[in-house]
């Protein structure tokens, strides 16, 4: 974190108030009530990939990170290990591709919905 001497601390308790929004308080059993915890809770998306299994996602529009895990007892190391693969494309190169491929196929949508940071129908 490259801050202020004088905005370190104040840097780390924010840290620890988002971490306490996203996951509530992990000295306590009891959800956060307050709004934004609430709104937190409601649009997360907690799901276990199975191996060969991918997950692609807007890299601008959506917050995201993993849990800890703890493998089950008796499981090798090899199996207990988690291989996570990234790549990044760009979205306008990812599209371009998508229409090329579709007008190649002769079904070319009349309209694609932008998947990028805007909602517009893309003709």
């Amino acid at each position: 974190v490259c801050l202020p001497p004088g905005q370190v601390d104040r840097y780390y308790e924010a840290y620890a108030d988002f971490e306490r929004l996203l996951n509530g308080d992990a000295n306590s059993n009891e959800p956060m009530n307050d709004e934004l915890s609430q709104y937190a809770h409601e649009f997360t998306w907690d799901h276990k990939l199975s191996p060969g299994d991918m997950l692609v996602f807007n890299n601008r529009r959506m917050l995201h990170g993993r849990r800890g895990f703890s493998a089950a007892k008796g499981t090798s190391f090899e199996d207990s290990q988690r291989h996570l693969v990234g790549c990044y494309t760009n979205i306008d190169d990812t599209l371009n591709s998508y229409r090329v491929l579709l007008r190649e196929r002769g079904t070319a949508a009349s309209s694609i919905l932008n998947v990028g940071n805007g909602t517009n129908i893309i003709p």
